[in-house]
Protein backbone atom coordinates (compact mmCIF):
# COMPACT_ATOMS: atom_id res chain seq x y z
CA UNK A 1 0.00 0.00 0.00
CA UNK A 2 0.92 3.19 -0.25
CA UNK A 3 0.43 5.98 2.34
CA UNK A 4 -0.52 9.40 1.01
CA UNK A 5 1.94 12.68 1.69
CA UNK A 6 2.69 12.95 5.13
CA UNK A 7 0.67 10.06 6.52
CA UNK A 8 3.57 6.98 6.13
CA UNK A 9 4.64 6.99 10.00
CA UNK A 10 0.84 7.25 10.49
CA UNK A 11 -0.09 3.76 8.36
CA UNK A 12 3.17 2.63 9.59
CA UNK A 13 2.49 2.81 13.03
CA UNK A 14 -1.03 1.55 12.37
CA UNK A 15 0.12 -1.41 10.93
CA UNK A 16 2.74 -2.59 13.47
CA UNK A 17 -0.52 -2.36 15.79
CA UNK A 18 -2.42 -4.67 13.25
CA UNK A 19 0.27 -6.71 12.33
CA UNK A 20 0.92 -7.51 16.52
CA UNK A 21 -2.78 -8.02 16.72
CA UNK A 22 -2.79 -9.99 13.78
CA UNK A 23 -0.07 -12.55 14.83
CA UNK A 24 -2.13 -13.02 18.41
CA UNK A 25 -5.41 -14.00 16.24
CA UNK A 26 -3.99 -16.31 14.01
CA UNK A 27 -1.44 -18.61 15.39
CA UNK A 28 -0.78 -20.02 12.47
CA UNK A 29 1.05 -17.07 10.69
CA UNK A 30 4.71 -17.52 12.53
CA UNK A 31 6.10 -14.35 10.88
CA UNK A 32 5.38 -10.85 9.65
CA UNK A 33 7.58 -9.12 8.37
CA UNK A 34 6.58 -4.72 7.43
CA UNK A 35 8.87 -3.40 4.89
CA UNK A 36 8.75 0.01 4.02
CA UNK A 37 10.02 3.15 1.88
CA UNK A 38 9.53 6.43 3.27
CA UNK A 39 11.08 8.20 -0.07
CA UNK A 40 7.61 6.19 -2.30
CA UNK A 41 5.07 6.03 0.69
CA UNK A 42 5.39 2.18 0.05
CA UNK A 43 5.02 -0.27 2.83
CA UNK A 44 4.22 -4.41 2.50
CA UNK A 45 3.21 -6.59 5.29
CA UNK A 46 4.58 -10.05 4.62
CA UNK A 47 2.33 -12.83 6.10
CA UNK A 48 4.28 -16.37 5.92
CA UNK A 49 1.58 -19.20 6.72
CA UNK A 50 1.88 -22.64 7.50
CA UNK A 51 -1.11 -23.42 4.74
CA UNK A 52 -2.49 -21.78 1.91
CA UNK A 53 -6.38 -21.88 3.35
CA UNK A 54 -5.29 -20.71 6.68
CA UNK A 55 -4.38 -17.59 4.51
CA UNK A 56 -6.80 -17.72 2.62
CA UNK A 57 -9.74 -17.78 5.23
CA UNK A 58 -7.77 -14.66 7.24
CA UNK A 59 -8.87 -11.93 4.16
CA UNK A 60 -12.18 -12.51 5.37
CA UNK A 61 -12.18 -12.22 8.76
CA UNK A 62 -13.84 -8.61 10.09
CA UNK A 63 -10.54 -7.35 11.88
CA UNK A 64 -8.68 -7.63 8.57
CA UNK A 65 -11.37 -5.55 6.77
CA UNK A 66 -11.56 -3.40 9.86
CA UNK A 67 -7.90 -2.54 9.45
CA UNK A 68 -8.80 -1.57 5.94
CA UNK A 69 -11.20 0.61 6.85
CA UNK A 70 -9.18 2.42 9.39
CA UNK A 71 -6.61 3.35 7.19
CA UNK A 72 -7.94 4.28 4.26
CA UNK A 73 -7.96 7.80 4.62
CA UNK A 74 -4.00 7.51 4.63
CA UNK A 75 -3.41 5.58 2.13
CA UNK A 76 -4.07 6.06 -2.19
CA UNK A 77 -6.00 3.28 -3.85
CA UNK A 78 -6.88 0.10 -1.94
CA UNK A 79 -4.09 -2.55 -0.48
CA UNK A 80 -3.56 -5.21 -2.88
CA UNK A 81 -2.98 -9.08 -1.62
CA UNK A 82 -0.55 -11.23 -3.01
CA UNK A 83 0.10 -14.33 -3.19
CA UNK A 84 3.92 -15.84 -3.28
CA UNK A 85 5.83 -19.41 -2.25
CA UNK A 86 8.56 -19.00 0.15
CA UNK A 87 11.23 -20.77 -1.35
CA UNK A 88 14.02 -20.63 1.72
CA UNK A 89 14.13 -18.52 4.88
CA UNK A 90 17.89 -18.20 6.07
CA UNK A 91 18.12 -17.72 9.73
CA UNK A 92 21.24 -17.26 11.92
Amino acid sequence: MHAKPGRYADVLAAYSEFAQAFQEAVPADRLIPITGDPASGLIRGIGVFTEKQIAADVYSMPFFAEFNDSISDLITGTPERSELDLIHLYQV
